[in-house]
């Protein structure tokens, strides 16, 4: 979020798959029905965004972050040992940085994903 405040973009919305950490968690005794927010729904709502997530079974509406997903799961399989906290978040942020603002993207024309939403931040 902080990453487009400072681009001047507000996130209205967020669109997730139905995994396990992302949706509420709903189960039931022979008592009562019981509903449970997850942090991150609750974070979504105390932030106004609207939380929409993709249909089951459509890989189509998702494909891109599952592509994500697959490059830097690569990228932390090949270590050979188990990463702690501080070092798994320091590749993250290294990746996360070579994703939006080095990695050019044959989707985007050639162009890194920051490169792209600078185009629509200055029309």
């Amino acid at each position: 979020m902080k990453d487009f405040s400072e681009l001047g973009t507000t996130i209205k919305r967020l669109r997730t798959d139905n995994a396990p950490e992302f949706i509420t968690d709903n189960w039931s005794n022979k008592k009562s029905y019981k509903v449970k927010e997850k942090p991150f729904t609750t974070f979504l709502s105390k932030n106004g965004i609207v939380h929409e997530t993709t249909p089951i079974r459509s890989p189509q509406s998702n494909g891109k972050i599952k592509r994500y997903h697959q490059y830097y799961t690569k990228l932390f399989y090949a270590k050979d040992k188990k990463l702690n906290q501080n070092e798994l978040q320091h590749y993250l942020n290294k990746y996360y940085y070579f994703y939006n603002f080095e990695r050019l993207h044959p989707s985007l024309n050639t162009k890194t994903p920051f490169q792209t939403l600078q185009k629509f931040l200055t029309k």
